[in-house]
């Protein structure tokens, strides 16, 4: 039997719906029911080791301010802002963070926790302007808690009182 070209394109298809939700339900498999991490109100340690490597690729050392936020456990201070929000929440954060992690496995075959920081950074950046208003969302949210917990560090408050000198931090 010779296949067609719609035969295959269907085929294909139908091979792509099949793996998506394979996919799909393999990582709903894999976030339900984790213990909350030592340490930790809400967040496994798969998850917190997701917001440590988004932290990280967002907010790397540089010249003006040597403290990365792979220094500085911003993924406690995530931690507490999930805790903070009603119980409801809590697992569609966590699927999120499952979901986001497991993203890059169709285009770099690697979580996101498993890339190296300018990769993580790409990813990020791809996220950020994506065609999907969800995923950017998503993403924006993240860099919003992110950046509300690296710029009110205490090891980082000391960067920005110096440019702003109306009482940063205080």
């Amino acid at each position: 039997m010779a296949l067609s070209r719609r035969s295959l394109l269907a085929l294909g298809s139908v091979a792509a719906v099949a793996a998506a939700g394979g996919v799909g339900i393999w990582t709903s498999t894999q976030w339900w029911d984790r213990p909350v991490a030592t340490g930790y109100s809400c967040l496994s340690t798969e998850e917190a080791a997701f917001f440590r490597a988004f932290a990280e690729a967002t907010f790397p050392p540089t010249r003006s301010i040597p403290v990365g936020a792979a220094d500085l456990d911003l993924d406690h201070f995530f931690d507490a802002a999930v805790a903070a929000l009603p119980d409801a929440n809590h697992n569609l954060i966590r699927l999120l963070l499952h979901a986001l992690d497991s993203w890059p496995k169709a285009t770099r075959l690697s979580s996101f926790t498993a890339l190296d920081r300018d990769a993580r950074s790409a990813v990020i950046d791809q996220w950020a302007n994506h065609s999907r208003p969800e995923l950017r969302q998503a993403t924006s949210s993240l860099l919003l808690i992110a950046g509300m917990g690296f710029c009110t560090h205490p090891k980082v408050v000391p960067f920005f009182e110096k440019w702003h000198r109306c009482g940063y931090g205080r």
